[in-house]
């Protein structure tokens, strides 16, 4: 236990009769505020503890499972023991004998001693657990490990966030053995043979279960939204944002707030295609000058980061564009200033951003990989619109669905042609961020998956608040 209020939570945790969850997400650097872009830290750590903080307000206690015991690559602080948010959430940092960070794809030899040590201290802790939930393959591995040692083993949820199959179909095949991507898929087909259920977070990922692993059914869960923290509101002309955006870019705060503003929040990843909307933007920009960029480019990242940037600079957009890094605080008034949310990526497990920017009422654009776009945003009647390729002579085609534009992944074009449309229509891009917004709230808020998840798994308290969520 590391702060001084600890003590006092632990207390507080271990006395209480809630039903307590424990949940492991054992790859990747998990905090309570978390850092995107850290290695192996992204989507699924921000899902952790939002679901983590829904739990704990509807009543329920989370120790949340990471593993630690090494340098934090920014801090220094080793991760290690308890570490509480509060009398109902915690993290416990479990170890093993290798004191440095492991990437996710080579956390297998290390599955036997984390399933021990976590066995360790759960007995010797001597607290009851009503659900075990996993995320991932790894976590999974030792979630299926830690419960065979039990006397009664637990009800285990498994959340995948994606799956190797569907890896494997969405990068070449030449990168498949560094990423280990066949032991994930046959690891993955044991773990759906042993766990209770699996809550899948998006379509995709239910039809590979289905194709790929023989498994039908499950639970949806999908990312959802903080209400409180993503939503609609316009931003004060006064507003730091500006002054931000002019120091990112060097272009002046008042020239910035008469640009139509596209934006793209991800980590720096060659999967996330920063560079297609870089090249789609400049190409937008030369026809409509009152175009400007917000785009992540996390400095830390010392290949990608200075050839996107170089990028920027060859493609003379420099001043139209503020490459910014990791800024969780500014994170809602960014989408909040956003005309056009842009995500090329060709890996996605679902779209967590492009969701945040449809809470915030911007339109989406969007490869044909994000599923959150294609599943939802793009609605029942999308139309095909054609376009010249960068050829100048192929007719190719993007989709234009009630609150997303859809394009061919890596098709600069097609990209260019989607921003501009709406860009260019004033009507148009209202209208599809209506759309956009009436998509995802309130249905896709942490609030409402969670009452679907409880009951769906049979951990609420008939005798407690919590039996209201199964109504």
């Amino acid at each position: 236990m590391n702060n001084s209020d600890d003590g006092i939570f632990h207390k507080s945790f271990k006395d209480s009769n809630l039903k307590h969850i424990l949940m492991i997400t054992n790859h990747g650097i998990h905090q309570w505020d978390i850092i995107p872009g850290l290695p192996d830290t992204g989507g699924q750590n921000v899902f952790v503890n939002q679901f983590a903080d829904t739990l704990a307000k509807n009543n329920y206690k989370v120790t949340i499972v990471n593993r630690g015991g090494y340098a934090h690559p920014v801090t220094g602080d080793i991760h290690r023991n308890l570490v509480y948010k509060n009398e109902k959430q915690r993290i416990l940092y479990i170890e093993d004998s290798i004191p440095r960070q492991i990437r996710k794809e080579d956390m297998a030899s290390q599955i036997d001693e984390l399933a021990d040590n976590l066995y360790t201290f759960i007995t010797d802790e001597n607290i009851s657990i009503d659900l075990l939930v996993s995320h991932y393959w790894d976590g999974a591995k030792i979630a299926n490990e830690f419960n065979k040692k039990l006397d009664k083993p637990l009800t285990h949820v498994w959340v995948p966030h994606s799956t190797g199959a569907i890896k494997k179909r969405n990068v070449n095949p030449d990168k498949w053995k560094n990423l280990r991507v066949d032991e994930r898929i046959n690891t993955e087909k044991e773990i759906a043979k042993d766990v209770d259920s699996i809550a899948y977070t998006s379509f995709a990922v239910r039809e590979s279960l289905d194709k790929d692993y023989n498994y039908t059914g499950g639970i949806f869960l999908p990312p959802s939204i903080v209400v409180d923290r993503f939503y609609p509101e316009n931003v004060d002309k006064n507003n730091e944002i500006w002054t931000f955006l002019s120091t990112m870019s060097g272009l002046d705060a008042n020239r910035i707030k008469e640009c139509r503003i596209v934006t793209e929040i991800s980590r720096t990843d060659t999967t996330k295609r920063k560079d297609v909307l870089i090249k789609a933007f400049a190409s937008v920009h030369k026809d409509n000058p009152d175009t400007f960029l917000i785009i992540a480019i996390d400095d830390n990242e010392k290949e990608l980061a200075p050839y996107l940037k170089n990028l920027i600079k060859e493609l003379k957009i420099e001043n139209y564009v503020a490459a910014i890094g990791n800024e969780w605080e500014r994170m809602p008034a960014i989408y909040r200033i956003t005309d056009v949310y842009c995500t090329p990526s060709i890996m996605e497990g679902f779209g967590m951003s492009a969701q945040e920017a449809a809470a915030s009422r911007a339109p989406v654009v969007a490869s044909a990989l994000i599923p959150f776009a294609t599943e939802f945003l793009v609605g029942d009647s999308p139309k095909t619109i054609e376009y010249l390729a960068d050829d100048g002579q192929n007719n190719r085609t993007i989709t234009q669905g009630a609150g997303t534009i859809i394009v061919t992944p890596d098709d600069v074009a097609g990209f260019a042609k989607a921003i501009g449309l709406l860009i260019n229509d004033d009507q148009l891009r209202v209208n599809m961020a209506a759309s956009a917004y009436d998509k995802t709230i309130p249905y896709f808020t942490w609030d409402a998956m969670i009452k679907l998840f409880v009951y769906s798994v049979g951990c609420y308290d008939e005798d407690s608040d919590n039996s209201s969520m199964a109504g």
